[in-house]
């Protein structure tokens, strides 16, 4: 996975090296590119001064500024005229709408993020009739593939896998248990990235069963991107049976270090999830979260934009890029704090 992507210079970016300059590393990260030529153009940043790139995801929380941020310095490169838009809250109608609006305003390039298998389709396919380039950031969903456009992001379930050997480790550790319930929380339920996340989460539970002897087994639990609301649905999980890990689907076990220091019950059970967001971080350093996996967000705007640019000109197709599953834990989270401080 590519760690922090520095923005290259306006006169080198896209002359020296194609896609790894424009990554800004190695090729390493591309898993699927077709490596047909196309005639010779012009692809200074100077030629696409004046575009405009719309940036359309399906929810506005923390997670997404880092996106933002590596989109709009990609933008600023290039001299785009570069928009980033979503609703405050992850609404599968409201984004389709925004996508619309963003195709209504001609842009010349679009990045959609897919976090549904069917009802971004229509928009997708509009960008593709209207000759709109389009590249899928941080959510794909299954099926994305016919399409044949680009995505940068993460593989879900791979990714699930990693958190479910992680939190059955962790599990074991702080319970002193070898069996038990472990929680995989869902806090927007019918988003196909977090339902592929605990869907890898449980064969990862599985094969650390097969592997050390142990009969975790693990249950979803709805919860909530507001705090409150979700303290009170992990209390009540918790108060209703044992407990011996929390997987979190996203970045909602910052809600359950919030939980777990009021109840003084730190270091009772394990506590894992997904992202890089400041409390998350906050709680690694603590103890009362013991990891979280990375997926290079500022890549997903970045590499995207990159994307977009080459397929503006020369009209280069997109590629499939894995921006892996960066586990933090209390080994590493003092460099990665400093890393992700830009994005606060």
């Amino acid at each position: 996975m590519v760690e922090s992507i520095q923005p290259p210079t306006r006169r080198n970016i896209l002359r020296a090296g194609g896609f790894a300059a424009a990554l800004g590393v190695g090729g390493s990260l591309i898993t699927a590119c077709s490596s047909e030529k196309t005639p010779d153009a012009d692809v200074s940043a100077g030629s696409q001064k004046g575009k405009k790139v719309v940036f359309v995801v399906h929810d506005k929380n923390p997670f997404f500024a880092p996106v933002q941020k590596g989109f709009e310095n990609f933008a600023a490169v290039m001299g785009w005229d570069a928009q980033f838009t979503g609703p405050p809250a992850f609404d599968v109608q409201a984004t389709v709408d925004l996508q619309a609006n963003a195709l209504n305003s001609k842009p010349d390039g679009v990045i959609f993020t897919r976090a549904d298998d069917s009802a971004f389709d229509a928009n997708i396919e509009r960008a593709k009739a209207d000759g709109v380039p389009v590249v899928l950031s941080n959510v794909a969903s299954a099926g994305f593939e016919k399409f044949q456009i680009g995505f940068v992001g993460q593989k879900f379930v791979e990714a699930g896998e990693v958190c479910g050997q992680q939190i059955a480790k962790y599990a074991k550790e702080r319970s002193g248990k070898t069996s038990g319930v472990i929680i995989a929380g869902n806090f927007a339920p019918g988003n196909s990235a977090l339902e592929e996340r605990i869907a890898g989460t449980k064969l990862g539970v599985e094969a650390y069963n097969k592997e050390n002897g142990t009969s975790f087994t693990v249950e979803t639990l709805v919860t909530s991107t507001d705090e409150a609301k979700a303290v009170s649905l992990i209390d009540a999980r918790y108060r209703r049976s044992p407990v011996v890990g929390w997987a979190m689907s996203a970045f909602d076990h910052q809600f359950v270090s919030t939980w777990a220091k009021s109840k003084d019950l730190v270091g009772k059970f394990g506590v894992g999830g997904f992202d890089l967001i400041g409390p998350v971080l906050d709680g690694i350093a603590d103890g009362s979260i013991d990891f979280s996996l990375g997926q290079n967000p500022y890549a997903q705007g970045w590499v995207a934009a990159s994307m977009i640019a080459m397929e503006i000109d020369p009209k280069f197709p997109g590629c499939v890029v894995d921006t892996g599953a960066e586990i933090v834990d209390k080994s590493n989270v003092a460099a990665v704090q400093k890393r992700e401080a830009a994005f606060v």
